[in-house]
């Protein structure tokens, strides 16, 4: 059958499901598509064993824009976000630990305390407001398409801002530190963010604009803040397909594309393995740039060739799950006459010093898993008790460098056991009871994250997301439009790339209810 609309959407994920709810709101006829059963793509929350409701891929919120939040009346769809009462945690192999609180007063008091020094306290604060200001400047730019490096380096020199701007969009995220701190450990626990989804080690110049990314946020009113969303990262999406459907958008789960049907040079539609066939004006493509074009049932141009060829998606992330019986009961907490579970409210950082984050990546360049990997973990059930049956938590371990590639003669399951149990070896010592209480766990390595959510590479942000990559146009493309006429991106692929943010479902929409002329 054939059947028109206005747009159609291919994969409901975050992106496509903020671009299906604005041209829904505009009286836009609008079809998304979404292979799966369930919407959402990367951002869902499931029932990944018995009891437990699990935010399998993504887990935290924090870039969601307060706009798009406001726009699409999500807290009327059940969205809720809510602060984490400790914003990170770490322990340390001398028995020294370190937590951050939300707010500034306790956490220069836990600063002073940790550093012995007032110093590098005050050099911790003066690089919030650093970033701050960078956030600021940068902000306006992720609604619209992707300014070249020289319009950014303009507009930091306007604001009086130049250092900035050839600080955070020049350096390694070693060197960005390096020039403000000389503690070690708290280096290794900033340095994390410009890390996160990216094939790079601390060492790489473009990774202090990946620490930058990350803190683009403002949830809760708070620049950088990362909360937890009530039930699960799945009520993102379900919040926005809500808001789409009551204004009148089509949501189809289990409706996987095959081809885009292309007429002349234009995109005209899609067809779908079974068989259906759906036309309409524009199609807007929440899926990897890669799957996209694969997708189309004519030649690409030469140039979109030579630039899918050349674009990094190959991820290193590995998310490992775990159903455990107890939270992990830290030493260094202990000792310290502190109740272990405050460490678990917010995010728990192992990542010693800079040059373990270093051999870390080093280890993945040679095509292996790190030995000693880079490890974050996130604890939602002390906080929401829906999410895990009683007396059970989640832990989510966040962790680098599982490459997607390994080298010759290593067996890909395998490693992935062994890496997850490495992860578990490295935990233990710093909270010995934490073997015992596993009861569950779901390793999702690059190869997992592709075959499950599409993810070509395994890569989290659809590519990376360093300046190369970022600025004077993602993919090659400044803005959604595609050199296909008819076919736009509106997924991580496109700028401003990565996380949850909603910002190239926003500007895929913005590109068909306010065409340029």
């Amino acid at each position: 059958m054939s059947t028109r609309y206005d747009a159609i959407i291919i994969g409901a994920g975050h992106n496509g499901l903020v671009a299906a709810a604005y041209l829904a709101r505009a009286g836009r006829r609008v079809l998304a598509l979404e292979r799966r059963e369930i919407v959402g793509g990367a951002c869902v929350t499931e029932e990944v064993w018995p009891g437990y409701r699990v935010s399998a891929a993504a887990y935290l919120c924090s870039l969601l824009h307060p706009r798009i939040v406001a726009d699409l009346e999500l807290p009327r769809y059940g969205f809720e976000v809510y602060r984490r009462e400790t914003g990170g945690f770490a322990p340390f192999p001398d028995g020294s630990h370190l937590l951050i609180y939300p707010d500034a007063e306790r956490t220069a008091r836990e600063l002073e305390r940790f550093l012995g020094s007032r110093a590098e306290t005050d050099a911790y604060f003066a690089f919030e407001a650093e970033i701050e200001r960078a956030a600021d400047i940068l902000e306006p730019f992720f609604f619209g398409p992707s300014p070249t490096l020289d319009q950014l380096a303009d507009a930091y020199a306007q604001a009086g801002e130049r250092m900035l701007f050839e600080e955070f969009f020049t350096l390694s995220v070693r060197e960005l530190l390096e020039r403000r701190f000389s503690d070690p450990r708290l280096m290794a626990v900033l340095a994390t963010d410009g890390l996160i989804g990216t094939c790079a080690g601390v060492e790489t110049p473009g990774t202090a604009y990946v620490l930058l990314h990350h803190y683009m946020g403002r949830v809760l009113g708070t620049r950088g803040l990362w909360g937890f969303v009530r039930g699960g990262m799945g009520r993102i999406t379900q919040a926005l397909a809500e808001s789409a459907r009551e204004h009148g958008a089509q949501i189809l789960p289990g409706s996987e594309v095959t081809r885009i049907l292309t007429r002349g040079d234009r995109a005209v539609g899609v067809a779908l393995a079974n068989g259906d066939t759906y036309e309409a004006e524009a199609i807007l493509s929440n899926a990897h740039p890669a799957v996209t074009f694969q997708l189309l049932d004519s030649p690409l141009p030469e140039p979109l060739r030579d630039t899918l060829s050349g674009w990094r998606s190959e991820g290193v992330s590995c998310k490992i799950n775990l159903g455990v019986t107890q939270l992990p009961d830290f030493t260094c907490l202990r000792a310290a006459g502190i109740p272990p579970e405050i460490g678990m409210l917010g995010t728990v950082h192992i990542c010693p010093s800079l040059d373990y984050l270093e051999q870390a990546w080093q280890d993945a360049r040679q095509g292996r898993p790190s030995v000693s990997p880079m490890i974050e973990i996130y604890t939602q059930t002390i906080t929401d008790r829906s999410l895990a049956p009683e007396g059970r938590h989640i832990l989510s371990c966040f962790t680098q460098y599982f490459p997607y590639t390994l080298q010759a003669g290593l067996d890909y399951e395998t490693e992935a056991q062994r890496y997850a149990d490495r992860i578990l070896d490295i935990l233990a010592q710093y909270a010995p009871n934490i073997r015992a209480s596993v009861e569950r766990r779901q390793i999702l390595t690059p190869q997992h994250l592709e075959r499950q959510f599409a993810l070509v590479g395994g890569h989290i942000f659809h590519g990376e997301i360093t300046p190369d990559q970022m600025f004077g146009g993602r993919c090659g493309m400044k803005g959604p439009q595609t050199p296909i006429p008819g076919l736009y991106l509106c997924g991580s692929g496109a700028f401003p790339g990565g996380c949850v943010s909603g910002f190239p479902g926003w500007n895929a929409a913005q590109a068909l209810l306010r065409p340029v002329a």
